[in-house]
């Protein structure tokens, strides 16, 4: 009978330490979906939108775009002044995402921004085409703001082919 009471005693233990990692998963898990929504709406709305106001929503006060050119603006500035001026030479702007993954306090995501050229942009006349950016980024979010941004696209090509 001892030796049942033991076991019963560490079946309940275990099965009480279980459910305790269980529920720090949950709630772990929880953070990670609330991580990947924030960022699936900063894209949607700053890209598909051209939502500016947005900026100071979802980014952090010390937002730093690792893919920005080095020496000129970054932080919200970077992706206000970005957004003003694709607005001017884009239209018929969506944003697609083919898979959104998180782990911890990072987000990774592909997604796919297409838009036709009507306006001037960096230099170029409008010229009716239709364009499409593939992105490859990593965010990392604090408190549910993204700070920090890690992204690989075909910008440069979609450029020179206008």
């Amino acid at each position: 009978m001892k030796t049942f009471k033991i076991t019963l005693f560490a079946f309940l233990m275990a099965a009480a330490s279980l459910a305790n990692a269980q529920g720090k998963m949950a709630e772990k898990g929880s953070e990670v979906q609330k991580n990947k929504e924030a960022v699936i709406k900063f894209n949607t709305e700053y890209w598909q939108s051209g939502n500016v106001d947005i900026t100071k929503e979802l980014l952090a006060d010390n937002y730093v775009n690792h893919f920005a050119p080095p020496n000129g603006p970054n932080g919200r500035a970077l992706m206000v002044g970005l957004m003003t001026g694709f607005k001017k030479g884009f239209s018929n702007v969506s944003v697609e995402f083919t898979e959104v993954i998180g782990e911890g306090d990072i987000v990774s995501m592909v997604k796919t921004i297409t838009a036709t050229h009507t306006g001037e942009f960096m230099g170029k006349a409008a010229t009716g085409k239709k364009i499409t950016i593939n992105i490859v980024e990593t965010d990392v979010l604090k408190n549910g703001k993204i700070t920090d941004a890690w992204s690989m696209s075909n910008f440069q090509q979609v450029m020179q082919s206008l």
